[in-house]
């Protein structure tokens, strides 16, 4: 990685540049700065509002939606109704064992508890909708109304430097009729996390395009996101030692 000095433009060598604190020190006029990492633009594409999303915007970016596909294709739908019609079958079979003496009546019960949970797994795929919602600092995601088996999760702005979608590599793999895609969020060290998962094309870049769109005017100072404009003291003493080491070497 090259640095250059932005007092005397001087590059500075590896030895002078601290990556953990993102800081460097100049060995030409002994200036100590901050690095600021150039922010990547990942891929964009502008695309109109699905028709079933709906989004409202005042100083929180509110975005909510059902799951896009089609609940005949949706495989986490099936596989909870699979489960669910096998458990109950199971549970009328133990409930006659039961009632002939043969099984204790706690194994009924059993297989009834999880057919329950396969149905109410159901309806959280139904008929709960997919919440966002993004105040320029936080962004939190949620399923809503009924109380689903996924958290609510949330997300620092002050690590992000971008929103993009991407299609699934299980997408990519199966070849699905229907491409699936994701929302990522990039973060400032290069990594990324997932901001929603399992949408059409046209959901997954609205999405991304608008907390992207949002972002800018919202979130704090860009020296506060991808730089550090004024070094704590503890970066200070940490540099001001590197500085005696030049001089007496």
């Amino acid at each position: 990685m090259r640095v250059a000095c932005p007092q005397c433009l001087e590059q500075v060598s590896a030895e002078n540049i601290n990556m953990q604190r993102m800081m460097a020190l100049c060995a030409h006029c002994s200036s100590l700065f901050a690095i600021e990492l150039p922010r990547k633009k990942p891929k964009r594409r502008k695309v109109q509002k699905p028709a079933h999303l709906s989004v409202s915007e005042d100083d929180t970016l509110r975005i909510n939606f059902r799951t896009n596909f089609r609940l005949d294709k949706n495989e986490s739908f099936l596989n909870s109704a699979a489960l669910s019609g096998v458990f109950s079958l199971i549970s009328v079979l133990m409930a006659g064992l039961f009632l002939e003496g043969e099984v204790p009546l706690f194994l009924p019960l059993l297989f009834v508890v999880f057919s329950l949970t396969g149905f109410y797994s159901l309806a959280t795929i139904a008929f709960n909708k997919t919440h966002i919602s993004f105040d320029g600092r936080n962004l939190c995601r949620s399923r809503r109304p009924l109380p689903a088996f996924t958290a609510r999760q949330e997300l620092a702005l002050a690590a992000v430097t971008a929103f993009y979608a991407e299609e699934s590599s299980v997408s990519q793999e199966k070849q699905y009729d229907t491409a699936r895609f994701h929302v990522w969020a990039e973060l400032q060290d290069g990594s990324r996390r997932l901001v929603v998962a399992d949408l059409t094309e046209a959901y997954a870049w609205y999405i991304a395009s608008r907390l992207d769109q949002f972002m800018p005017e919202n979130a704090p100072a860009e020296g506060s996101r991808l730089a550090i404009e004024s070094p704590s003291e503890e970066m200070t003493v940490c540099c001001e030692s590197e500085r005696s080491d030049q001089i007496s070497a």
